[in-house]
């Protein structure tokens, strides 16, 4: 089980936010920002609440971590959205996941299950996800209980001023060769894409809505995120970086480090460096191409 008493309130470096409503340099002007100012902000200098929030939890072979990650969700999100839902979608695992999913929503009208008869991959998980998302602010992050659910409020704080805020983790609680993978591909990345996001494989984003009405997710594997960042910085939408926590796995095994999921990425990399050169100002994300249909 996860452990409660670490997920408490871990202050980040960020500098105190803008009031809401404000737009600084305005919405089209792309940028990446990453503040490192020491200034903490208090509780008070935080927005109490945002209006709407959908929160997507992917999960495989979860079984030992996803009950207690959703009842600890089911206590903090009400803190931080006047209006909130959970989105689970169960990847096709192989254990009790899907089940204990299935029963969680039985019991609590917030929570939604998604299930992929076969494993399908984290980026197509994500893409269920977001397609099934109702509300105007759509975060997602890992079922294995590495991130302190918390630390979202330091995320909401900034969603008036960008399109999207990323999280990187102050310090990855990974091992060593998880670690060693992890910057040669952050490299990869920054050659092949020009991306040059300083966590980007991070699972703790917040997105408005309205990115996915302009970017799309082809990406199967554990591509998505560096798919999804590359077309948001050609697209000129603003990108924020706010630093986590991240906690070792207690229980459960890590899927990144298969070395089929490393070659799918690989395959996809190259395929995302030819097909993503230039993408159109005016493409359909992938929430308005379902709403086509």
């Amino acid at each position: 089980m996860i452990d409660p008493s670490r997920l408490i309130l871990h202050q980040g470096s960020s500098k105190v936010a803008p009031a809401r409503g404000s737009r600084g340099r305005g919405q089209d002007s792309p940028s990446l920002e990453q503040k490192k100012d020491p200034l903490c902000p208090t509780d008070e200098d935080l927005p109490q609440k945002c209006a709407s929030l959908t929160v997507i939890f992917p999960a495989f072979n979860e079984e030992q971590n996803i009950r207690t990650l959703i009842e600890l969700a089911r206590r903090v999100l009400p803190d931080l959205a006047e209006t909130w839902e959970i989105i689970i979608v169960d990847d096709g695992s192989h254990d009790a996941t899907g089940a204990i999913c299935d029963e969680l929503a039985d019991v609590h009208p917030q929570v939604r299950t998604i299930h992929h008869s076969t494993n399908r991959g984290y980026g197509a998980a994500l893409k269920s996800g977001i397609i099934a998302a109702k509300h105007d602010l759509i975060f997602f992050t890992d079922s294995d209980g590495q991130f302190d659910l918390k630390e979202l409020r330091q995320l909401i704080r900034w969603s008036d001023e960008y399109q999207i805020v990323a999280g990187y983790r102050k310090k990855r609680r990974d091992p060593p060769h998880r670690l060693i993978n992890a910057l040669a591909w952050k490299v990869l990345v920054r050659i092949v894409l020009g991306v040059k996001v300083r966590d980007i494989d991070c699972a703790f984003k917040l997105f408005r809505r309205e990115v996915f009405n302009r970017v799309q997710i082809r990406s199967v594997g554990a591509m998505v995120n560096t798919e999804v960042l590359a077309q948001a910085m050609r697209l000129g939408l603003r990108i924020h970086e706010v630093e986590v926590t991240h906690f070792p796995r207690q229980h459960g095994k890590p899927s990144g480090a298969n070395v089929r999921v490393i070659l799918k990425a690989f395959r996809e990399l190259i395929r995302l460096g030819r097909s993503l050169r230039r993408v159109p100002q005016g493409q359909t994300g992938v929430v308005s191409t379902v709403e086509r249909l």
